[in-house]
């Protein structure tokens, strides 16, 4: 066990916090972050758990991600360290690291101790050492060394960061073939037996995944104007109902799986396994369980937030969280569980349907911009402007999510001075009609808007760029001409919803703007545990 150091755990001996009159310390805090979800798809009209939690919950309506930089890694980050991204060391799902040249994964570890179960990849090693701080898991186990802390996702990101620095482990989806949930040796050196058996020998076609039907037909039709067959969706898996789902071809069956409803479904049912076999929530020590549920995202990404597609897998999690929630209910008691539900980011709506319905904000046509035309665009720039005639084309920038830096070691080969370099890709981007403004490093320290506040909370000394782009509003830069994406300060990828529910939760809407880093210290105020004095984050009403 990696310890939580002997100052916390004083604290946490001595720390008596008040409670609402008559309410029982929760036993089981169960955080669901749901990727991509925007807040008005949280709707108390739904008949399932997410319906149930809407209706029954203490919402914050006007809750939003405090950063700009709105992606997966430093959303989930976010939720459980009453800490903004970059402070926690988390700018990105992609980094600059110290000696790399190029961009760095999140939870990437290519130490020994950190091996992932069942993958032979040299270096692919997960943990979530990047973390700076820790997490609302470290805090609980440093206040009572019973508690039990897991992380459990589709997306290995999810799951590490959310367990934090001291989980008893994450597990995740592995990506590779065959795509058991597995974990990585700073958790575990080999998998429990409970696992092994929800995986089976083989999990495409014995463990978990048995009964998966060869197609995904649509089980709930959106009403409305938007045809099912719509452009600008992507049409790898089928751009209308029925998707594959299974397949001859192992790596083909795993791709359609991770975008259809039944990877979240899946999650959900190994959460159970996970609480009833490592018996969370049964002593008197406080446990926690932070599920990530990621098929919204994957699905949300090919499709649009307002596609047939999207409206099927939202209902169907909205049944899977109804079983889930009468689960916790029999397992552990609706009196002894705090459920909170929340997510990482939104995401832009398809630009096409934009243009469609009069919404259009982008100032290019059609609001796309190819990035592998635009990279390439960049790249010539900087190299007839500073590359010696007739010398071999090198990359003088290279990028992390909407980071660049400049390639250091080809501007001293050159004699070139950092700072013309910086200043030229800055005039150069800031002329493009798709991006409404490059923020440099002084920029983002010094400024006092709210977009440099915004800024300041995603930014790394370290790890972040020279320079960070902001796209310009309802504007899409992706490798792929359907499709949308997030990542922006606006609010269609701010926007989240935050809704507590269970023991103790009085139901109702507070009125107010509350923050996802707002999350750690209200459930640590409720389970009457110290945390750190310095959070960005407050206790919400």
């Amino acid at each position: 066990m990696r310890g939580g150091g002997t100052a916390w755990a004083l604290l946490g001996a001595l720390c008596i916090a008040a409670l609402p009159a008559g309410a029982e310390t929760p036993r089981l805090v169960v955080l669901i972050a749901i990727d991509q979800l925007r807040p008005e798809r949280m709707d108390a009209g739904l008949p399932g758990g997410l319906g149930r939690i809407a209706r029954e919950g203490r919402s914050y309506p006007e809750s939003v991600l405090a950063h700009a930089g709105s992606s997966t890694c430093p959303g989930h980050t976010s939720l459980v360290t009453g800490r903004h991204p970059g402070p926690s060391g988390v700018p990105g799902n992609h980094h600059f690291g110290r000696g790399a040249t190029g961009p760095v994964y999140c939870v990437a570890d290519p130490a020994p101790d950190a091996a992932v179960l069942g993958d032979p990849s040299v270096g692919a090693g997960r943990s979530p050492r990047k973390l700076r701080v820790d997490t609302l898991g470290d805090w609980m186990k440093a206040a009572n060394r019973e508690t039990r802390v897991f992380g459990v996702a589709g997306k290995d990101r999810a799951a590490i960061t959310m367990g934090g620095k001291h989980a008893d482990a994450a597990y995740w989806l592995l990506a590779n073939p065959p795509g058991p949930f597995t974990t990585s040796s700073y958790y575990r050196k080999e998998l429990p037996g409970w696992v092994t058996a929800f995986n089976g020998s083989d999990p495409l076609h014995d463990g978990f995944r048995a009964q998966l039907p060869l197609q995904w037909e649509a089980k709930w039709k959106l009403e409305g104007p938007r045809p099912d067959d719509y452009q600008g969706e992507v049409d790898r898996f089928e751009r209308a109902f029925p998707h594959p789902l299974r397949s001859d071809d192992p790596e083909q069956m795993l791709l359609s799986y991770a975008i259809s409803p039944w990877s979240d479904t899946h999650t959900l049912e190994f959460a159970t396994q996970l609480i009833r076999n490592e018996g969370l929530g049964s002593d008197d020590a406080p446990d926690l369980l932070a599920i990530g549920l990621s098929a919204t995202d994957r699905i949300g990404h090919l499709y649009g937030p307002e596609s047939h597609e999207s409206y099927d897998a939202l209902r169907r999690l909205d049944e899977d969280l109804a079983r889930f929630l009468d689960f916790l209910d029999a397992q552990v008691g609706r009196d002894r569980t705090l459920v909170v539900v929340s997510a990482d980011h939104g995401v832009l709506t398809l630009p096409e349907w934009l243009e469609e319905t009069g919404r259009a904000t982008c100032p290019i046509e059609g609001g796309r911009e190819n990035f592998l035309w635009f990279i390439a665009r960049l790249y010539t720039a900087l190299w007839w402007e500073f590359t010696p005639l007739y010398d071999w084309p090198q990359a003088w920038v290279h990028f992390a999510d909407a980071n660049l830096k400049v390639n250091r070691a080809l501007a001293e080969e050159h004699g070139v001075d950092v700072q013309r370099v910086i200043d030229f890709t800055e005039a150069w981007l800031e002329a493009q009609p798709s991006i409404a403004q490059v923020w440099t490093r002084g920029e983002i320290r010094d400024g006092t808007s709210e977009l440099a506040r915004l800024y300041r909370n995603s930014f790394d000394a370290e790890r972040s760029g020279d320079l960070v782009i902001q796209l310009g509003e309802g504007c899409l830069i992706s490798p792929y001409s359907e499709g949308t994406s997030h990542g922006s300060p606006y609010l269609y990828d701010r926007a989240v919803p935050i809704v507590f529910y269970g023991a103790g939760v009085e139901p109702g809407a507070v009125p107010g703007r509350a923050r996802t880093v707002d999350i750690a210290p209200t459930i640590a105020e409720r389970l009457g545990i110290p945390r750190p004095a310095d959070l960005a984050g407050v206790v919400l009403d």
